[in-house]
């Protein structure tokens, strides 16, 4: 029917501003219910403590979407007829426009006086005059309660009546600290990945470098010039010397020290596991100690997959107090912070296993990463220990070289054989050995005549008090009575104070980073007085 264009085309534009009509009203209408949804269950979390974590300022968002979903749900699109009858009624056209949608079907002669009547009355109506939009109102209410809500989940106080606002911050933090964990631990890894170039030295490329300029300087020594030689090897003792203080200090400090000077001054070993790992990662080896945690790895595998509650909480217990014995063994005798630093993140992660807001298995997993981290930095301990054995080798030579050099100063030829450090020492010792003589002078062990003294004469001594510091002791004899002193108790006095004083010198040791060059004569030093105490109290 062509001739009803206009009729059409108007009873079109009307349905479809009629249908924006309707869900701009939709719009308001699903506002409205989910504003007020979400106000009531947000007051009711600020005042109950439940749910507090779901009501942020990102949740606003729930009532954006809630709102177009709601209204797409409630919206019911408008017909022909529906807006036939809307022209009819606002213009007054009694129903001129509700009988041009009914001509299809209609039966009779009128259709045409129908056609050419509402085509007369299209031209002169507007859409715009039937379905006006009236919008600014609802707008401005929707603003208005979209920034009172704003409002009230901004500055409406929290309560926790319950304890449940405490209980959800805490399930954060850790939810927080085991993220943190979890980036060290890939941090970490990824910098010892990087620094792991496939070298399988036993010892680091500075100490082989170092200890090979050392060979190469005793092939170089000439017997006639002792004052060059001693000058070189002075040199080298001290770039030794810094070097083993170096690694000393930030990696081992006093590992490589504990076992040996409890041995020397007396000390107290401490439990056999961690003596068997200090002795291992003194020679370099970790064999022991990456059984343990090859062990523990396997065990948090089964902890993974354990399913009766008294054997995982066992086995728990189990890993959680070998854990602990190796970071007390990585913090107190490696000094390596960076293993202890694994272990204890291995720890934290096993325990937030339990944690609400942390997936058991993924928890698990980082605590078996961070075990995996744990062993490379024992890695690297054990480098800093082969170091450390290397440096004592090239020390110990380098002090009886001097010793040789003082005598009869160093051949570089006799050294032409000598290929390790352990050749060299050899030689040295030998060369020591053919040093011993007969006589009085110099240093050598001799065993001759007594050398009479000559009293004559004005040797200028004075006679003058020492103004040393008075040091914390015990009296070991007080004259308050005449008569004998008890030789036995002054003797067990005595040994006491001695052996004080022994394990006080041990500790210094420690504390200053003495080279091991010096260890020997330290020890022989003590021992030589402790021989000439036993002599004089048994008369000898």
């Amino acid at each position: 029917m062509e001739q009803i264009t206009k009729s059409t085309r108007l009873i079109n534009r009307v349905q479809q501003r009629m249908a924006l009509a309707v869900w701009g009203q939709k719009i308001f209408v699903s506002f409205c219910i989910t504003l007020g949804v979400y106000l009531a269950l947000m007051l009711f979390s600020r005042f109950s403590g439940y749910l507090s974590d779901w009501f942020t300022l990102p949740s606003l968002g729930v009532v954006a979407v809630g709102t177009v979903v709601l209204s797409i749900i409630l919206f019911r699109k408008p017909d022909n007829e529906q807006a036939a009858r809307l022209i009819d009624q606002n213009q007054k056209t009694k129903d001129l426009f509700l009988t041009v949608t009914m001509l299809e079907e209609a039966i009779g002669n009128y259709k045409p006086l129908v056609i050419q009547d509402a085509e007369q009355q299209a031209v002169k109506i507007q859409p715009t005059q039937v379905v006006p939009f009236v919008w600014a109102r609802r707008f401005a209410i929707c603003c208005s309660a979209g920034l009172v809500l704003f409002l009230l989940l901004e500055y409406t106080p929290q309560f926790d009546p319950f304890g449940k606002v405490q209980a959800a911050e805490v399930e954060q933090e850790k939810v927080k600290e085991f993220q943190n964990t979890k980036k060290a631990t890939q941090a970490r890894l990824a910098e010892l990945k990087n620094k792991d170039d496939g070298d399988s030295d036993e010892e680091s490329k500075e100490v082989k470098l170092a200890v090979e300029n050392l060979k190469s300087d005793f092939r170089k020594m000439v017997p006639g010039k002792k004052l060059e030689n001693a000058e070189t090897l002075a040199a080298h003792q001290k770039s030794l010397g810094s070097q083993w203080r170096k690694r000393a200090e930030e990696n081992m400090k006093s590992m490589m020290m504990k076992t040996d000077q409890a041995q020397k001054f007396g000390g107290m070993s401490k439990e056999e596991g961690m003596q068997k790992w200090s002795k291992e990662l003194q020679e370099g080896s970790t064999q022991s100690l990456m059984k343990e945690m090859e062990e523990l790895k396997e065990k948090l595998q089964r902890l993974q997959k354990e399913t009766d509650p008294v054997k995982r909480e066992q086995l728990k217990n189990e890993i959680q107090k070998k854990m602990k014995e190796m970071e007390s063994f990585a913090r107190e005798q490696t000094n390596s912070k960076a293993m202890a630093a694994a272990l204890k993140r291995a720890m934290k992660q096993m325990q937030m296993a339990q944690s609400k807001g942390i997936p058991q298995e993924e928890a698990l997993r980082e605590a078996m990463q961070s075990m995996d981290l744990a062993k490379m930095e024992l890695k690297e301990v054990a480098q800093s220990a082969k170091d450390l054995k290397k440096l004592e080798e090239a020390l110990s030579a380098l002090s009886k070289a001097k010793k040789v050099n003082d005598k009869s100063g160093l051949d570089g030829e006799a050294c032409e054989n000598c290929l390790t450090l352990e050749d060299y020492e050899e030689l040295y010792a030998r060369l020591m050995g053919d040093m011993q003589g007969e006589g009085t002078g110099g240093e050598g062990q001799g065993s001759g005549g007594k050398v009479d003294e000559d009293d004559t004469g004005d040797k200028g001594f004075k006679t003058e008090k020492s103004k040393s510091a008075i040091t914390a002791g015990k009296v070991l004899l007080s004259f308050k009575t005449k008569g004998l002193s008890d030789r036995g108790e002054a003797r067990k006095d005595y040994k006491k104070l001695f052996g004080d004083l022994k394990q006080g010198m041990s500790e210094a040791i420690m504390q200053e980073q003495i080279p091991p060059g010096y260890h020997e004569g330290i020890k022989k030093y003590f021992n030589s007085l402790e021989k000439k105490t036993e002599e004089n109290a048994t008369g000898k």
